[in-house]
């Protein structure tokens, strides 16, 4: 159905960066770029276990819960007050 755009391959292109463009104040600015960088490139090869995967999942689940029942609940009472309001 969809395809993936394939990225354009340039001759001339060796991967150089000629100006840094990680200058304070734009929305892309990251303070520690390098060392950023370095911890990306370790996390992509840590190699997980489907137990390891599914821990974290799971944990990632249990913390966002709480705030998603309360966000929940307040819809479901800001529903009941106006059905209470308007009926």
């Amino acid at each position: 159905m969809f395809k993936k755009k394939k990225k354009k391959k340039y001759d001339d292109d060796d991967g150089r960066t000629v100006a840094n463009m990680n200058v304070d104040g734009m929305p892309w600015y990251e303070e520690n770029k390098e060392e950023n960088d370095e911890k990306r490139k370790k996390m992509k090869d840590l190699k997980l276990t489907h137990k390891e995967k599914f821990a974290m999942y799971m944990g990632a689940v249990t913390a966002f819960l709480p705030m998603l029942i309360v966000a929940a609940a307040a819809f479901t009472i800001v529903m009941i007050l106006i059905a209470i309001w308007l009926g």
